[in-house]
């Protein structure tokens, strides 16, 4: 009851807390060398007593050129749906006659995360029997009105698909079930845990159990515009102008290969690229470009940009090791370390070489402006782009996206020793809201809710939903990615080799984004936590206030807004409840108990020039 009180307490920070936001409202020719030893399909070990099925070999012909083709073998690790008839009966209308309602972003029937609900609907209705409500809400609206609900005992929604960061705010005082009671019952849809990957799985999990079930991948990627990166690094006028000016070659290609992809390059590129018309047409052009409208996700951009600066690996969650956001001990924030300070700097640094008109962005902006306009040579976004890219109503860029994990930096300062460490540090991102699924525990129909999100993670029905366009909805479960990285995709599930509409994307941006998933999720240096204790709706939103807003803006300056931000969090974790805080701290980041991130074998990608 003193937690549920706590809750409560807390649900009046979010409302006092959360801003108001909007919703989300020419073939290149290149080699790609997959290095895929030590990269499976397949991550067991999060759900104890849980077995996978035998191991699933796939022999697929792939074009790595215009005129070499390869064989390959990939033994991927994944669990297959039996064909026996007892499981088969979650197809068999075990719900007939119910109705579930879900609340969700508010983007209409083809929007982001709501359009996805939308799409599969008459299908789940079909194999479940029941009926499936939609309730549209606003970003901001959102997670205030599932608090409302579930603290005043309404019961009004049997499910939501709402941001991650409300996970803690769901899962301590018990508004939403733990999923594993269901768990290889036969009624419902067989999807597998283990196709998920560790890092998207915390977003769903709270001391190591499942209480949702994954639906979206989010993370940030750094893209690039490959027609004209390569235009101008064949230029030897121009590529003579950046070795005199910064010192070193541009080669952003033998960076990504060889780890060595910093923010501190990316910002000499941004620069370089900055106030002339590299594009032709007519205009000066920028280097960088983001969405940083204030009362949005602005944070969403800032956290994983400053981790590579913060986050150090070890093979223990302990006090100075893996951590990001607090003191595991005190609950003190960590914004005032000199690993948050120097990379908030670097993040106001980066900014001035994209456009004023971004701090007006929201993501659809950002996505014209960059796809469409192709008027940055960098963006830094969620992972939306890798199927927007190859639509020609919302890009002139199919065929020609770069992408690649979020950048490291090439030093970072070590809590645990005190000191600053000149070494290139790569933290991998779980960024964004992750839309993932939560059974009320309000609901007259927990059960038919569960059978919903469980038929939405089903590897072939996940595929279809981040296959056949933008839904808002983001690859990374090994059910989405080709089988030669490590997944279970062919292309053929892409409807490759092909062209718009029926191939949504490119084969090469495709590729691209495999190997970019993979690494981002496997291969980097140190993961960075998924903040999604109780409150960290309204400790976002204070991010957004200061740090977005009065920060970016040049109203205060980068210690001053970790200030700021810093107190503004103090209170909402006294008001919580520090002793309880530090609870659920550790509880969230499995405290005191080993790593379950162990970086894999680099993916390998090698680049030849399109023009």
């Amino acid at each position: 009851m003193q937690e549920v009180e706590s809750m409560k307490r807390g649900g009046k920070i979010l409302n006092e807390k959360v801003s108001r936001r909007t919703a989300l409202s020419t073939a290149g020719k290149i080699a790609i060398t997959a290095v895929v030893a030590g990269v499976v399909a397949g991550v067991g070990g999060y759900l104890a007593g849980s077995s996978a099925a035998p191991p699933k070999t796939v022999t697929e012909t792939v074009k790595e050129t215009v005129t070499k083709t390869v064989t390959k073998t990939v033994t991927a690790t994944a669990a297959s749906p039996s064909t026996t008839p007892a499981a088969e009966l979650w197809k068999q209308r075990p719900f007939k006659g119910v109705t579930v309602k879900v609340a969700t972003l508010a983007s209409g029937p083809k929007g982001p995360i709501s359009g996805a609900l939308y799409y599969i609907r008459d299908r789940w209705e079909a194999v479940s029997g029941a009926k499936l409500e939609i309730v549209e809400l606003p970003f901001s609206d959102l997670p205030v009105k599932i608090m409302a609900d579930l603290t005043t005992g309404t019961g009004a929604y049997d499910g939501f698909v709402p941001c991650s960061n409300i996970c803690g705010d769901l899962v301590i005082p018990g508004y939403v079930h733990c999923v594993e009671k269901w768990f290889g019952d036969p009624k419902f849809p067989p999807w597998d845990p283990t196709l998920f990957p560790w890092v998207i799985a915390q977003c769903s999990q709270w001391a190591g159990k499942w209480y949702g079930v994954p639906l979206d991948d989010d993370a940030w990627y750094l893209y690039w515009n490959i027609y004209w990166m390569d235009y101008w690094m064949k230029d030897k006028d121009k590529m003579r102008e950046f070795k005199d000016k910064y010192g070193y070659e541009l080669n952003i290609y033998e960076w990504y290969k060889r780890r060595t992809l910093t923010w501190q390059k990316i910002r000499d590129v941004a620069e370089f690229f900055t106030g002339w018309d590299w594009n032709n047409d007519g205009e000066p052009d920028y280097g960088i470009v983001m969405g940083l409208k204030v009362g949005e996700q602005g944070p969403m951009w800032y956290f994983p940009f400053v981790a590579p600066w913060v986050v150090e690996y070890g093979p223990t969650r302990d006090r100075t090791h893996n951590v990001f956001w607090f003191d595991p001990e005190t609950m003190e924030p960590l914004l005032k370390t000199e690993g948050f300070i120097e990379g908030t700097k670097f993040f106001g640094e980066i900014v001035k070489y994209g456009p004023k008109a971004q701090f007006t962005f929201s993501f659809s902006e950002m996505w014209d402006f960059f796809l469409m306009k192709q008027k940055a040579m960098f963006m830094w976004s969620p992972p939306d782009a890798f199927a927007l890219a190859g639509d020609p109503e919302r890009s002139t860029m199919r065929g020609y996206l770069g992408s690649a994990p979020g950048p490291g930096s090439e030093k970072y300062y070590s809590l645990t020793e005190g000191r600053w460490v000149d070494k290139v540090n790569n933290v991998g991102n779980c960024s964004g809201c992750s839309w993932h699924g939560w059974v009320s525990t309000l609901s007259k129909n927990p059960e038919a809710t569960y059978h919903l999100f469980a038929y939405m993670a089903l590897p072939d029905v996940h595929l279809d939903i981040t296959s056949m366009g933008f839904t808002g909805v983001d690859p990374g479960c090994f059910g989405d990615i080709l089988v030669e990285y490590g997944g279970r995709a062919t292309l053929a599930d892409y409807h490759l080799p092909g062209e718009w509409p029926e191939a949504r994307f490119d084969e090469m941006d495709l590729r691209r984004m495999c190997i970019a998933v993979m690494n981002q999720f496997f291969a980097m240096d140190a993961m960075w936590d998924y903040l999604r204790i109780p409150g960290a709706t309204a400790m976002y939103s204070a991010a957004d206030t200061h740090i977005i807003g009065e920060y970016l803006s040049g109203e205060i300056s980068a210690e001053e807004a970790l200030d700021r931000t810093y107190r503004d969090w103090e209170k909402i974790i006294d008001e919580y409840g520090r002793e309880k805080m530090i609870k659920w701290y550790q509880e969230m980041i499995n405290y005191g108990k080993p790593n379950p991130y162990k970086p894999r074998s680099w993916i390998v990608y090698e680049h030849k020039p399109v023009v």
